[in-house]
């Protein structure tokens, strides 16, 4: 089998985050990718700190002449691992940036600001929902149980993360992890009865989010 192009297994994500969640978004996320070399141009201008260089993703902004600039950044390891062929936690590095970009470009068309937190939080849920929908087609939903375990049992987080940062991720993993399960019973009721709770998730706020997990749960 000969490998994927990483560029086009990001232009898949998108278009399933897209569909998933009716979004009319027009701009492209391969368009804003960079890799290692990019990178350490950046850490080179004092752009981006060092150690962001070691991560596997980030989401970048910063600040230009005409404002911020956006860009993804996936190492190359990364990158030749997408193109390598499925893998689980390849995937959820991938889906995490996209994820990233689109909820950053609704939350600036809606004239909204953004929290770190709720970037997060929508990250983690899309990472489980992708993969549960994925699991489905493959299993009929045997496996849900079991891999919702392997998302959110026992993530080790990065070194390099500020005790706030660590507690930004770990708060965003405990939502999700509930809500996961929550949204797990509600694709056994069919994908039409996901959907439409996924799309109206989407559109809440960092707190309208917050509250529809802890009353689903």
């Amino acid at each position: 089998m000969a490998p994927a192009d990483p560029l086009q297994v990001l232009a898949g994500i998108q278009r399933h985050l897209q569909a998933i969640y009716d979004l009319d978004l027009d701009l492209r996320v391969e368009d804003f990718l960079i890799g290692d070399r990019e990178m350490a141009v950046l850490v080179d201008q004092g752009a981006v700190p060092e150690v962001l260089a070691s991560t596997h993703e980030q989401l970048l902004i910063l600040p230009d002449d005409d404002g911020i600039s956006v860009a993804l950044y996936l190492s190359d390891a990364l990158q030749e691992s997408l193109a390598a062929g499925p893998d689980l936690q390849d995937h959820c590095h991938a889906t995490e940036g996209v994820s990233h970009f689109l909820m950053l470009l609704w939350i600036a068309r809606q004239e909204r600001q953004v929290r770190r937190l709720h970037l997060e939080l929508q990250a983690e849920v899309d990472k489980a929902t992708t993969c549960l929908l994925l699991e489905r087609g493959a299993t009929g939903g045997a496996g849900a149980s079991s891999l919702l375990r392997r998302l959110f049992s026992d993530v080790a987080l990065a070194d390099h993360l500020e005790p706030h940062e660590r507690e930004r991720y770990v708060h965003a993993h405990q939502l999700a992890s509930e809500y996961s399960r929550f949204l797990a019973r509600r694709l056994d009721q069919g994908v039409e009865h996901l959907l439409s709770e996924l799309r109206s998730f989407y559109r809440l706020s960092f707190s309208g989010k917050r509250q529809r997990i802890l009353t689903a749960a």
